[in-house]
């Protein structure tokens, strides 16, 4: 991996991003910060899964929000300001990891990419928040599966529970580092130590709160899209198996596909293959694989940014300029990602295939041809 010193190119594209994400703030907000403002209706020291359906993850961000919410003085206007300011720094944060391990164009890819800039800026989305701190604990993670969990990886798998607590988009990371993990009792333990802090975070809300909890956070369910399910899978396939079924069957499969992979690079695959076959999309969703489509740069991962960011700027959600005219450009930048997996997975097999193919077309239109000109 590289580690690419910091010079002025870094602290220019850090200036911009961080400018043109607190300009979008200044542009509106959207449904999600309508969400947070009626949580805090709740007391810090209260219950909100009983009080709103629109919080719908585990305590983590709650108590963010309540500090922050301090932050602004309990003042509307500057809370909004405030949240965006912490997304923006959170932002910066994997900017700085990607730059320094990945290379300049991974971090500025992430950093200026439109589709970043509005979800943090504009929208408020925090799906950034769980991600920056599942990648800190990847980096601790040692990848040193052939050995016992050291104090290091089990640092580094409590920083992991730390990400499910705030939001839940790893929750079936824990499976594919005990995939890696050799001994049946290691593997638990990698298992367990996130899973049991995310579960536990719930216990002090389990009364009074089980309902919500249940509905809003371990059974819930976004909008139905299932993009990849109707693109990709052919009918007998859709006939015989849910979209969501086929979404849990590929999560375990693709455990297996990256098994030797390093902790950081699965963490980035498995953000693409979270997205890319998920039955259910929506608009801030996007923001889950941007690491991995800014560290795997092809033409269907910039098809991806493209019209990801032609979706935000028209979108309801985003921030909707009526001069531009488009349509379905979200499920167009979504179809982009299961090519973009399969190229970044198997790029040989694939260029070895199309070989055999132009070979095969080639042979077929030459035997054409020459029956054709026969006498």
């Amino acid at each position: 991996m590289k580690d690419t010193k910091l010079n002025w190119l870094f602290f220019v594209v850090l200036a911009t991003g961080i400018t043109v994400r607190m300009f979008v703030a200044t542009l509106g907000h959207n449904y999600d910060m309508e969400s947070w403002q009626i949580a805090m209706q709740t007391p810090v020291t209260g219950n909100v899964y009983p009080a709103t359906f629109r919080y719908n993850c585990a305590p983590g961000w709650f108590f963010v929000l309540h500090a922050l919410y301090f932050l602004a003085g309990h003042n509307p206007i500057g809370f909004r300001y405030v949240v965006a300011g912490l997304l923006t720094l959170v932002d910066a944060g994997t900017f700085f990891i990607l730059w320094r391990k990945f290379g300049k164009l991974a971090g500025c890819w992430f950093f200026l990419n439109p589709i970043s800039v509005i979800l943090t800026g504009y929208q408020s989305n925090f799906d950034n928040l769980a991600i920056f701190v599942a990648l800190l604990a990847a980096l601790l993670i040692k990848n040193e599966f052939d050995k016992p969990v050291s104090r290091q990886t089990v640092l580094g798998l409590v920083v992991l529970g730390l990400s499910l607590v705030l939001k839940h988009i790893f929750f079936a990371f824990p499976f594919w580092l005990a995939v890696k993990q050799r001994g049946m009792g290691q593997k638990l333990i990698i298992i367990l130590i996130p899973v049991s802090i995310f579960f536990l975070s719930f216990v002090p809300y389990w009364h009074g709160g089980k309902e919500g909890i249940m509905q809003n956070v371990i059974l819930y369910k976004s909008y139905t899209t299932e993009f990849f399910y109707r693109m990709y899978l052919p009918r007998f396939v859709q006939f015989m198996f849910g979209s969501k079924g086929i979404w849990f069957f590929c999560l375990a499969l693709f455990a297996f596909i990256y098994r030797k992979k390093s902790v950081i690079e699965s963490l980035l695959l498995y953000t693409c293959v979270m997205i890319a076959i998920s039955p259910a999309i929506m608009n801030e969703y996007m923001a889950i694989p941007l690491c991995f489509v800014a560290t795997h740069l092809n033409v269907f991962t910039v098809l991806f940014t493209i019209y990801g960011s032609v979706h935000e700027l028209v979108d309801y959600n985003g921030l909707r300029l009526a001069w531009i005219s488009s349509k379905n450009c979200i499920d167009v930048a979504i179809y982009m990602l299961f090519p973009a997996l399969l190229w970044v997975t198997w790029p040989q097999e694939i260029v070895d295939a199309g070989k055999k193919l132009l070979k095969w077309a080639a042979f077929e239109t030459e035997n054409q041809l020459g029956l054709k000109n026969k006498p």
